[in-house]
């Protein structure tokens, strides 16, 4: 793939013109990674944003009390850093590690200004991806509130998704191990296990070693929304 076909699959740039593409063909620059290898790191000051072009990462994050909390996946084509870019600080708001071998195109502030003053259009669609960001973000703080029944049916429903849309083979079987579901929903392993067995009962799910199959992705999805009914 050329970095110009690159550019054209990624959301940041739906719809702009091919001038702007070219030109910033021209600017960024290639990052190839392994799986393992970490590509931002949390508080460390960040002067580019990653274009991911192929593979997946995960985004992770340490909060005040040292605890890690992985707050999802982000595969190709996507945007990977653009926090600390735009902010003040600078800083890193997460640690990125690549989970499969990973390719990005690097864009630096400098450029990334530039090139919001002269198109427009990649402005309103940063803007677009940061409004379904935050409502994402707020999805998941009603599911993380009402139990872990539901936290884990939102964190298996969105990765289902972003499965379907990369296009991936069996975008149902998800590659979560216990430690991975504990990391991502903040609960104890008894917990997790316990409300496993419940999910697989119903006949939503079914745990398979290091990956969870989604036998129900449209029950799963119910869930938060009954939980919500039910405690009105």
């Amino acid at each position: 793939m050329t970095r110009l076909e690159a550019l054209k699959r990624n959301p940041l740039f739906q719809d702009v013109p091919d001038p702007a593409l070219n030109e910033i063909s021209r600017v960024v620059t290639e990052r190839h990674l392994s799986p393992g290898e970490v590509l931002l790191t949390q508080d460390v000051q960040g002067e580019a944003l990653h274009l991911l072009v192929s593979g997946v990462v995960r985004v992770s994050r340490v909060s005040l009390g040292s605890r890690e909390r992985v707050m999802g996946d982000v595969y190709a084509p996507g945007v990977i850093g653009e926090t600390a870019v735009l902010s003040v600080s600078s800083e890193r708001s997460a640690t990125v590690v690549a989970i499969t071998p990973v390719s990005t195109l690097m864009l630096y502030r400098t450029h990334f200004q530039q090139l919001l003053q002269r198109y427009p259009g990649i402005l309103w669609n940063l803007s677009r991806m940061l409004a379904e960001r935050i409502t994402f973000l707020n999805d998941e703080l009603i599911a993380f509130g009402l139990n872990t029944e539901a936290a884990l049916s939102h964190v298996f429903t969105n990765l289902y998704r972003q499965r379907v849309q990369a296009g991936v083979p069996q975008p149902e079987v998800l590659p979560l191990g216990t430690h991975d579901i504990m990391l991502r929903i903040s609960s104890s392993r008894e917990t997790v296990s316990r409300v496993m067995r419940k999910l697989e009962k119903q006949g939503l799910v079914s745990v398979r070693g290091s990956n969870v199959i989604l036998l129900d992705p449209e029950g799963l999805e119910r869930i938060p929304l009954e939980e919500s009914e039910a405690a009105e």
